[in-house]
Parts: C-alpha cells; sequence; structure tokens
C-alpha cells in the first residue's frame, strides 16, 4: 500500500470510531473512543492535526467553569485537514483554520450585526463537539484554508488572535497613545504586537512570570513586573482574566484613560467602587470572543505584524492532556496537542 493509501485508509470517517477528550461533568474527563460525528447540512469533517487550549479548557477540566455543558469535548484552537465537504468540495484534502463561533442571524443582536452577542450562537468546543478530537464538524462556510509558511499550531492561535484583533478594534484609537497591558499570557502578547504595529507611543506590559516578561521581550515588548512599576498608561488592556486585577487596573490608568476588559474571570467576583471610574472619568469597555475577525487573523500573520511562534510550547500527544493539571513553575503560554491521524 501506498503511503497516500495508507494516510487515506487511516483518515477518520462517518462511520467508525475515533478518540476524543470527553468532559462528562464536574472534574470527570477523559480520552474515549466515540463515533466519529456525522455531517449536517452545510457541514464539513474536519480531521484534527493540532489543537491547542486556552484559560477557559483549563477552567474547564479542573471544574471551574461555571456555565459548562457537559457532555462537552472541548478545543476551539485548532488546525486541520478537510475530510469531506459537500458544499465546498475543493476544500478536501486542505489544511484549514477556521471561525468556530455560528450565529443564528436572527435574534436581535445579529440584526445589529453584533453578532459574537448572538442570544442563540452555536461555538466548536462549547455548544458543539470540538476539536480535541480525531475528528470534528463544522459548518464549511467557517473555513479557510491554512497559509503556506503557517504551521498547524501557528494556525491554532489564529483564534485567539481573533480575540486580540476584536479588544484593539474595541478601543479607541491606538495610535499615538501610551499602552498597557496587563498579562503577558497569549492574548496580552497578542494584543500588545498588535498595539506597537498600530502606532502606540509606548507598550508596557505588566506581568510578575520572569518567564513571560522574557517572552515579551523576544516579541521587541517592554514590561515590568507590576502595574507599580510603570507610568499610569492612558489606553489599559486587561487580558488577566483574573477579576481582583480589575480594580488595581483601573486605579493604575491614567485619569480621562480607557479600560479594556479582554480576560474572562468566570463567576468571580471582587469589591469595586465605582466612584473609581467615575471620578477618574474612566472609559471601561468589554471584549467577548473575535467572530468575524478570521480573515484579517490570516492577514496580519501573513504581513509579518504579529509572530506567533514565541507563544507556543512543544506539541504533545492527546494522551498527555493531563499535563494541563500540573503545576509547574513556567508552563508555556499555549500548550498543543498533536492527534498523529491528519
Amino acid at each position: 500500500m501506498t503511503q497516500v493509501a495508507e494516510k487515506a485508509a487511516d483518515t477518520p470517517r462517518p462511520g467508525q470510531d475515533m478518540l476524543a477528550l470527553v468532559v462528562r461533568g464536574h472534574r470527570e474527563h477523559a480520552i474515549e473512543r466515540v463515533p466519529v460525528p456525522e455531517l449536517g447540512p452545510g457541514e464539513a469533517l474536519v480531521a484534527v492535526t493540532h489543537v491547542a487550549v486556552c484559560g477557559t479548557d483549563i477552567r474547564l477540566l479542573r471544574g471551574t467553569l461555571h456555565d459548562a455543558e457537559y457532555p462537552v469535548v472541548p478545543g476551539h484552537e485548532w488546525a486541520g485537514r478537510v475530510v469531506a465537504a459537500p458544499s465546498r468540495p475543493e476544500l478536501v484534502g486542505a489544511a484549514v483554520v477556521g471561525d468556530g463561533i455560528t450565529p443564528c442571524r436572527s435574534c436581535a443582536r445579529c440584526a445589529e450585526g453584533k453578532h459574537n452577542l448572538c442570544t442563540d450562537l452555536d461555538e466548536v468546543g462549547f455548544t458543539r463537539a470540538g476539536a480535541f478530537a480525531e475528528a470534528f464538524t463544522i459548518p464549511a462556510a467557517n473555513l479557510r484554508v491554512l497559509p503556506e509558511g503557517l504551521s498547524g499550531p501557528e494556525g491554532c492561535l489564529l483564534e485567539p488572535l481573533c480575540v486580540a484583533l476584536h479588544a484593539v478594534e474595541r478601543a479607541p484609537a491606538v495610535a499615538g497613545r501610551s499602552v498597557g497591558v496587563i498579562g503577558g499570557g497569549t492574548i496580552g502578547l497578542l494584543v500588545g504586537q498588535l498595539a506597537a504595529a498600530g502606532g502606540a507611543a509606548s507598550v508596557v506590559v505588566a506581568e510578575p512570570s520572569a518567564h513571560r516578561r522574557g517572552v515579551a521581550a523576544e516579541l521587541g515588548l517592554a514590561s515590568v513586573a507590576a502595574m507599580a512599576d510603570w507610568d499610569e498608561p492612558d489606553l489599559v488592556f486587561d487580558a488577566t482574566g483574573v477579576a481582583a486585577v480589575f480594580p488595581q487596573g483601573v486605579e493604575a490608568t491614567r485619569p480621562g484613560g480607557d479600560y479594556v476588559l479582554v480576560g474572562y474571570s468566570g463567576d468571580e467576583s471582587v469589591g469595586f467602587a465605582p466612584s473609581a471610574v467615575m471620578l477618574r472619568e474612566i472609559s471601561v469597555h468589554g471584549v467577548l470572543s473575535g467572530y468575524d475577525q478570521i480573515d484579517r487573523a490570516i492577514e496580519v500573520v501573513v504581513a509579518g505584524v504579529v509572530r506567533l511562534g514565541p507563544l507556543l510550547g512543544p506539541v504533545l500527544p492527546l494522551a498527555d492532556y493531563r499535563v494541563l493539571l500540573d503545576e509547574v513553575d513556567a508552563p508555556p503560554l499555549r500548550s498543543v496537542f498533536a492527534t498523529g491521524r491528519a
């Protein structure tokens, strides 16, 4: 049998079984053998090559994601290869990435063009089975061909880049302003790169981890260990996902400035005096997902506006997913897993 034929024979197809990480309840998860999903109308079957893990996925595994719906196969940052796509047959065999969100397009928010606020949206890894599996289905219209020269692991980071693009879009103009980024994780360092490319007068990342400050330096971004060490920026992006940071961040923002909340803190809450916003005339902007940014994300990566490689850890096999729950001194900004099938 030729190498091409062997690969085709090993490709997951409907009617067969595959491996997937299934979360069945609170802190109840395992790699299981499950059926390859059947195609719905307008859908494509994608064999996963790589899947990355964000903080929300880790919350899900640790049982701290307050609005989790079980059972679920996580994984919304991915790259793969199309196995079947009846509505877009030209994609079969192509390496792809895609927008994991599908809005209903009929609710009031969709009518306003605010599709990421859709009241009935469908999302890979949350409301439908995700990419932490050997294959998954997705509307074929959501797919984009992975550009040549971009690796599968880098392709996984297009989803968080979409979020970062929307965050910068939600903020008032970046050009000429002093920008502070709280949190040197993946989203924070993507936002920092976009702000620098957008003409910010300065960009400084506040991050306690020396490891992450080192990654920031590799990307050409200045950093400090704490907000107390920076001059008050007039535009601040909070990419921590830690509720307790919010009141500190507002106080560290220049009066009359803007505060953009990007990180997801779940149901965490914190005591906060609204007068801290009112007396300083701080404008607060929320950011939810990055729907409809995928083409722009591909464009900025291809153009070299942002670098993705330094944000990635080594590629691990799917079966090793439990390393995500280990406490280590310097975890990678984005852990990436490979299925070994596509």
